[in-house]
C-alpha cells in the first residue's frame, strides 16, 4: 500500500504527469481495502464480546447454606446453619435430636427445609392427631379441629391454608417478624394479598 501512496503523492507533487483515472482508481482501491480491514476486525472482536457476555449469564451462584430456627422438644433449640437441600430430620439431628417428651410424629421429617424457616417440635399431646374417621379434612387437607398458629407456624405450614401460596405465606411471616407477632386474627387484613374474602375463608383454620 505504501508504493501506491508514494505514486499518488508524486503525481500530485508534479514529479509525474497526473493521470486522473489512475488517481481515482487508486483511491477506490484504498477505500475498498480500508472497508474490508474494518469489517474483518469487527467480526473478530464481536464474537469475543458475545462469548464473554454468554459466560457471565451462565454463571449462577446457588447458596451453599441455609439457616433454620428449630424450637420445641429437641436437645438444643436454636438457629443452625445447614447445607442447602437439608430436610427436617437434619435440623433435628443438628439440634441434638428429639427430647424424651417429643412427639416425633408432629412433623414431616422428610420435608425439605427452606432458608429462614422455623421448625417446631411439639410435646406429646400438645398437637394431638385426631383418630381416623373422627373428623373430616377441609379442602386444604387441614383437620377441621386442628388450627395453625399464626405466631408459630412455618412457611410450609401456612401454605396449607386455603388460598395461601408461597409468596403470601412469606409476607405473613415478614409481617409477624416486623410487628412482634399477631395480636388478633384480624391483623391478617394488614397484609397485602389478604382481603375480606380470603380472611373469611381461613379465620377458622388459624389461631394465635
Amino acid at each position: 500500500m505504501d508504493w501506491i501512496r508514494l505514486k499518488i503523492a508524486a503525481a500530485i507533487g508534479g514529479d509525474q504527469p497526473i493521470n486522473k483515472k489512475l488517481v481515482l482508481g487508486v483511491v477506490a482501491v484504498i477505500a475498498a481495502a480500508t472497508f474490508l480491514i474494518n469489517a474483518i476486525t469487527t467480526e473478530s472482536i464481536e464474537p469475543k464480546a458475545l462469548n464473554a457476555e454468554t459466560s457471565i449469564e451462565e454463571v449462577e451462584v446457588r447458596p451453599a447454606n441455609i439457616y433454620v430456627h428449630i424450637i420445641g422438644e429437641v436437645g438444643s433449640p436454636g438457629i443452625y446453619q445447614l447445607d442447602a437441600g437439608s430436610r427436617v430430620v437434619d435440623a433435628v439431628f443438628a439440634a441434638g435430636g428429639f427430647s424424651p417428651a417429643a412427639d416425633q410424629g408432629s412433623v414431616n421429617l422428610a420435608r425439605e427445609i427452606t432458608d429462614g424457616e422455623q421448625v417446631i417440635i411439639f410435646k406429646i399431646g400438645a398437637n394431638p392427631q385426631l383418630p381416623a374417621g373422627s373428623a373430616g379434612l377441609n379442602s386444604a387437607g387441614i383437620s377441621s379441629k386442628t388450627q395453625i398458629s399464626l405466631n408459630r407456624a412455618s412457611q410450609a405450614e401456612l401454605e396449607q391454608l386455603p388460598g395461601v401460596g408461597p409468596a403470601l405465606a412469606g409476607r405473613m411471616i415478614d409481617w409477624r417478624t416486623a410487628n412482634g407477632g399477631f395480636k388478633k386474627k384480624e391483623d391478617l387484613l394488614n397484609i397485602s394479598g389478604i382481603g375480606e374474602k380470603l380472611f373469611s375463608g381461613i379465620k377458622n383454620d388459624v389461631t394465635l
